[in-house]
């Protein structure tokens, strides 16, 4: 686990992040299309839709041009990974986003799914592949992960900086795929990726706000605070009585959705970064930043 605790990138300057360009072509054939499916196209994430409430997870829909409403969901135990990336590419390809809203949304993101699995798995262990059973290996999702422009590199959750700096990419438009597992207080060694999400956004500023993770195995866009992302709550001892107090209750329906979040596990353990492309111009918040 040490191998992979090498620096953690600079997050992204303030501002936001300028989103892919729409092509010509894609820009024509969604000018007859109406509002919804449009949106369907160009925000896959539902980002338009803003971060929520606390608690109360929405389905995120895949896009559709004739108003089909299949969920974004993963195809069986193995493709968690391979279905986040799969949307964190769409998210960043407007043009692939089409193509899949153009014919059957469902039967095309299985597919993508398990061309993502082949991809990620190929080559994983040096020269033999990674054993499709055991999902996607971090550096093989981080090998293939793409939003536009913008690449990743993998790395362990154990500092505070690798939270810190994934926030601070969706605060400026970029996703950020996250493993979730088991209990990593033991030391790194002891963090065992289980599932992936997407944490798709995020704003307010520091500890403060709220951000939205996608959680493929029930297509959820599930709201938690960005205090509680950084720093869960403790889970109480078993047997432990809950106090009738409003911060213990509070406490309580924060680690619920959290755990619902991270597709019932209690931590982030690993994190695909987002490494900072050739030109990324710093601006004042609500400017754009550029990639070649």
């Amino acid at each position: 686990m040490r191998a992979f605790t090498g620096p953690v990138p600079a997050p992204p300057p303030p501002g936001r992040f300028e989103r892919p360009p729409v092509p010509d072509d894609v820009r024509h054939r969604l000018e007859v299309a109406g509002n919804r499916a449009r949106r369907s196209v160009l925000d896959p994430l539902a980002r338009e839709r803003g971060t929520g409430t606390v608690g109360f997870p929405r389905r995120l829909n895949l896009p559709s041009l004739d108003g089909a409403t299949a969920a974004a969901v993963q195809i069986d135990e193995t493709t968690c990974g391979a279905a986040v990336l799969a949307m964190l590419g769409l998210a960043g390809d407007p043009r692939a986003a089409l193509r899949l809203a153009s014919g059957d949304p469902a039967d095309g993101f299985a597919r993508l799914q398990r061309a993502v699995h082949a991809a990620t798995n190929r080559r994983a262990l040096g020269p033999a592949g990674w054993p499709r059973s055991y999902g996607t290996p971090p550096w093989g999702a981080a090998r293939f992960a793409s939003y536009g422009g913008v690449r990743y590199v993998h790395r362990v959750a154990g500092p505070r900086a690798v939270l810190e700096t994934a926030v601070a990419a969706a605060r400026a438009g970029v996703p950020v795929p996250l493993y979730t597992g088991g209990d990593v207080t033991g030391g790194w060694e002891a963090a065992v990726p289980r599932h992936v999400v997407l944490l798709t956004l995020a704003d307010g500023a520091g500890s403060g706000g709220s951000a939205v993770l996608y959680e493929p195995s029930g297509a959820g866009l599930h709201t938690v605070p960005v205090a509680a992302l950084l720093d869960p709550p403790p889970v109480p001892p078993p047997g432990a009585t809950l106090s009738p107090s409003t911060a213990d209750r509070t406490a309580a329906r924060v680690r619920k959705a959290l755990t619902a979040a991270f597709g019932g596990w209690p931590h982030v353990v690993w994190a695909l970064l987002p490494e900072r492309p050739g030109r990324w111009r710093a601006g004042a918040a609500g400017e754009t930043m550029e990639t070649d």
